[in-house]
């Protein structure tokens, strides 16, 4: 059997090419093997928590499409509604037509009967017909008393064979007050 002894002189040390070797070894090589792993990890952690943040991510990426897929309903009412309010405030800005007729069957007396209306814009051309008696005075004064017709113009007139007045009268209309 072989036995095994303790040395205790110490070994010799290397001389030239072998000093040359093992001293690079000890000083850049250890160092360097050592900045390089501590560099890995570095990258390997790095790695690792960008896999992680991508992972978060994906999975709030998918939350807010499905929010947005949700919402899209939601966008399509809204919008249309935008579209129609922008409508009734141009319509707003218009004459109200209903109004007008409103306010004129208001200050027609109930004898004077309407036979045409046209409307355009802020002029009203209308033409009736009263029978005789105080009726178109009426109509003519209540024309004036309303604060909704600027202007007021009677365009033509003429008796019928039955002794009614038929007249022509173009009205210039206020659009803020016939509201």
């Amino acid at each position: 059997m072989e036995t095994q002894g303790i040395e205790l002189l110490p070994t010799s040390p290397p001389t030239g090419r072998n000093k040359i070797i093992s001293f690079w070894a000890r000083t850049v090589g250890i160092p360097l093997v050592v900045a390089l792993q501590l560099l890995f990890l570095a990258t390997l952690a790095f790695r690792i928590k960008l896999e992680l943040d991508l992972r978060a991510l994906s999975a709030s990426v998918e939350e807010k499409e499905a929010v947005l897929a949700e919402s899209a309903g939601f966008e399509e009412i809204f919008r249309r509604t935008q579209l129609k309010l922008e409508t009734i405030a141009t319509i707003k800005q218009k004459l109200c037509y209903s109004c007008t007729i409103q306010t004129l069957d208001a200050i027609k007396p109930p004898l004077v009967s309407l036979t045409s209306l046209n409307l355009e814009k802020e002029k009203l051309v209308l033409t009736a017909e009263t029978p005789p008696g105080p009726s178109f005075g009426i109509f003519v004064a209540n024309i004036l008393k309303e604060p909704g017709i600027k202007e007021a113009a009677i365009t033509s007139g003429s008796r019928t064979r039955e002794g009614d007045f038929v007249f022509t009268a173009e009205l210039a209309l206020d659009r803020e007050k016939l509201r």
